[in-house]
């Protein structure tokens, strides 16, 4: 067991004051305690930094300069005292006992490359669990095939359910700067490719969908997203013994991306995507969404 397990955990900012406290006060009434609470602020233009930097209790702010949430969970990774960092986004809720769950899982599992627990997403009071694939024998541990959950089910962690030993967060890079969409799911994959990856689907993480400037909510990206050609080649030269499930995985997410294109009425950009072998691994929804994408539907 470890006995000096120590949690950074790090909240990127970027005009979140209407929903910071909620994230700030749910990191404060942890059973087990973090380390630290580092805020990163991203160039608000509102109240958010000033909330932080008056909240005490742990709470550290940084201020850098405005390029993106990758630069500023990257910030909190070099920054970090701990020897594992947590991420939680400013919009996002835990548990009382998300960090104690945490602290079971990699006491009990400790040689994975990132730790996960559950999640649902939630509208005010309603709340929506996400689809995963595992066997119905799983409880919680190393997940046996991580491209194989993710390529037949919804993602197994979001950018506030999962922690990384501080070491591997270094030694990976952290996050890619510069790409607004699919950050979270690359440095995730890039670690499962190396390293096992352990679970736990206790729902003690809370995905919130009222957030102002979501992600989710911005026009979706042209071009494909840069995480899927990047892991298809690290795959090609690990010759990774999931190579089949790893492309499946990327195949879901570019049928995906595509998808969304259709939805905007973007037809001619989804039908770029779908000409890409990798998206003829995903058969009957591959068929579908190129059909609608030359029926205008």
């Amino acid at each position: 067991m470890f006995n000096n397990l120590q949690f950074s955990v790090v909240i990127p900012l970027y005009n979140k004051e209407t929903t910071l406290l909620r994230t700030l006060q749910s990191v404060c009434e942890q059973k087990t305690p973090a380390l630290e609470v580092l805020v990163i602020d991203n160039g608000s233009t509102d109240g958010g930094p000033a909330l932080a930097q008056s909240f005490g209790q742990g709470v550290r702010l940084l201020q850098i300069a405005e390029r993106g949430v990758s630069h500023a969970r990257n910030a909190g990774i070099a920054a970090a005292a701990g020897n594992y960092v947590v991420f939680l986004d400013a919009d996002d809720s835990w548990e009382p006992t998300f960090l104690s769950k945490l602290q079971a899982l990699i006491n009990d599992f400790p040689a994975a490359g990132w730790y996960a627990l559950g999640y649902a997403f939630k509208w005010k009071n309603r709340l929506q669990a996400p689809k995963h694939s595992f066997p119905i024998a799983f409880k919680r541990g190393y997940v046996a095939s991580y491209f194989k959950i993710v390529a037949a089910g919804d993602m197994l962690a979001t950018a506030s359910s999962v922690a990384i030993p501080l070491a591997i967060c270094k030694s990976f890079g952290g996050f890619a700067v510069g790409e607004c969409i699919g950050e979270d799911q690359d440095l995730w994959a890039r670690i499962a490719l190396l390293h096992p990856v352990a679970f736990d689907p206790a729902v003690v993480a809370y995905y919130h969908q009222d957030a102002a400037n979501m992600a989710t909510q911005s026009k979706a990206q042209t071009t494909v997203w840069p995480f899927i050609p990047r892991i298809a080649q690290l795959a090609t030269e690990l010759q990774h013994s999931q190579m089949a499930d790893v492309h499946t995985y990327l195949a879901r997410q570019l049928v995906g991306q595509a998808s969304q294109l259709v939805l905007q009425k973007d037809y001619a950009a989804a039908r770029v995507l779908l000409r890409m072998d990798l998206a003829k691994r995903q058969g009957f929804r591959y068929v579908y969404w190129k059909l609608r994408t030359w029926l205008h539907w």
